[in-house]
């Protein structure tokens, strides 16, 4: 097996700005910054997974990915763009802020999508989604963003679903970030 993950990551001013006023600029920054290294050291892992496109406005110091370029035509559009450019290929669509990421949550989404022909794995409130695998990538028309889960169980009949703690917990909210912080090991953030 040879995935190809892809990883959006928005310009670094415009990141997880819903989280404005929940922690000062610097700490908001640094979050965004450790969760997509988090999200990337642990795609760098998998053994099935060949390569890892960081898809964003300019390039990234993500060490051990490359630059997908984001023309940004929107999240939706540059994804199924990169679908396209991609076509027939094994591809894992995750996004950067997935604090609780291990290696056993990607394994499992890739083996459901290798067995189901796609996986999706929701947020923990079963609204959004998290991350898409799938076997043979094709455009399909993602929708990611709000109540993207039930969207892309409508697009993709028979994928499976994956739900683990690491692949649910996203940050995008204060909340978020207290779930995240009750089940990370001490220190981390």
């Amino acid at each position: 097996m040879n995935w190809t993950a892809v990883v959006p990551l928005k310009a670094a001013g415009t990141r997880k700005t819903r989280l404005t006023g929940a922690l000062h600029d610097d700490a908001h920054a640094a979050l965004t910054v450790d969760m997509a290294r988090h999200v990337i050291a642990t795609l760098a892992t998998v053994a099935a997974i060949g390569s890892i496109r960081v898809l964003s406005p300019a390039p990234e110091a993500m060490p051990g990915t490359d630059w997908e370029p984001d023309r940004g035509e929107g999240l939706n559009a540059e994804l199924d763009r990169v679908c396209q450019a991609l076509e027939g290929q094994r591809l894992l669509i995750i996004h950067a802020d997935l604090p609780l990421l291990s290696a056993g949550d990607v394994d499992a989404l890739i083996a459901a999508a290798e067995a189901d022909g796609a996986a999706i794995a929701p947020d923990r409130h079963g609204q959004g989604t998290n991350a898409l695998a799938l076997r043979a990538a094709a455009r399909i028309g993602l929708a990611f963003g709000p109540d993207s889960f039930a969207r892309h169980l409508q697009r993709l009949p028979g994928a499976a679903t994956v739900r683990r703690e690491g692949l649910a917990l996203d940050i995008d909210t204060a909340d978020d970030i207290a779930a995240a912080r009750r089940a990370l090991p001490l220190g981390r953030w």
